[in-house]
């Protein structure tokens, strides 16, 4: 097995065991993994680990300012766009706040300014990552102060960019190693916005932190949904993972399979 897959299969097993602490109404064998999509085929998102200095209302109902200290993981292209994704991860509840595409080279100031380490995100909307009344709507209108009171405490942010970019929390029910690459594999309730960017590109950034360092990895690889009969273990273990969970049964099972990998830690200027 290749040195720096062993070690990647390490932490994977080690989170396994430490995280349990953090979900124990959920008895069983799990990792909680985040999903960074995009909507344009054959890219990834790409995904910085942000202190959160603050959150902050904005001009509109719909609009957030997200102070953060570090830097986005890299330069915008056209028609991308900026989301801070901030999770209470022991209550199941989280926020995406995104800002609106960048329209031309020279309009980011629309988006986000930087003054050093600092760094201020112009979030255009809010959107809930954990099921509630407001995910029945696509344009979710959810109020700051419920935004503030469920994550304003929160240490550390998941910064992504990409065209339509979005990331989700999953839990990994289940992997295995073939021909020295990791296969990830996980299941889904509803058909939310993370499907419907895969609709259109199948390639994903798939990160795994330590949830008391948000010290990990970011493993760029394909996601593909598969057939029970395609993988009947995985297909067990994910749904037992949701029986355990309460959640009925998935909707959908997924595969991930790992290409690239690299470590991923917290800004810490």
């Amino acid at each position: 097995m290749n040195s720096d897959v062993g070690t990647l299969l390490e932490f994977l097993d080690a989170q396994r065991v430490k995280q349990a602490s953090h979900f124990p109404t959920v008895k069983f064998d799990k990792v909680l993994s985040f999903m960074g999509t995009t909507s344009v085929p054959g890219t990834h998102a790409a995904v910085a680990v942000l202190p959160v200095q603050r959150l902050e209302a904005g001009a509109t109902p719909s609009e957030m300012r997200v102070h953060l200290r570090g830097k986005l993981p890299r330069e915008l292209a056209r028609n991308e766009l900026v989301t801070v994704h901030v999770d209470r991860l022991e209550q199941y509840q989280g926020y995406q706040i995104k800002t609106r595409p960048l329209t031309s080279t020279g309009s980011e100031a629309q988006l986000f300014s930087a003054s050093g380490d600092d760094l201020l995100v112009e979030g255009r909307q809010i959107y809930t990552v954990h099921h509630s009344p407001y995910t029945m709507r696509f344009f979710e209108q959810i109020p700051f102060a419920e935004v503030e009171q469920t994550v304003g405490s929160v240490k550390y942010a998941f910064v992504g960019v990409g065209e339509n970019a979005n990331i989700s929390p999953r839990f990994v029910f289940h992997h295995e190693m073939k021909l020295d690459r990791l296969h990830l594999f996980h299941g889904d309730g509803l058909a939310l916005k993370t499907y419907m960017n895969l609709k259109h590109n199948r390639q994903e950034t798939r990160v795994l932190v330590d949830l008391d360092t948000f010290e990990g990895w970011a493993i760029q690889g394909t996601v593909e949904e598969f057939a029970p009969h395609q993988h009947p273990e995985a297909y067990d273990r994910v749904c037992q993972g949701f029986a355990a969970g309460n959640w009925g049964r998935p909707s959908r099972v997924f595969r991930f399979v790992a290409d690239r990998f690299e470590p991923l830690a917290p800004f810490r200027g």
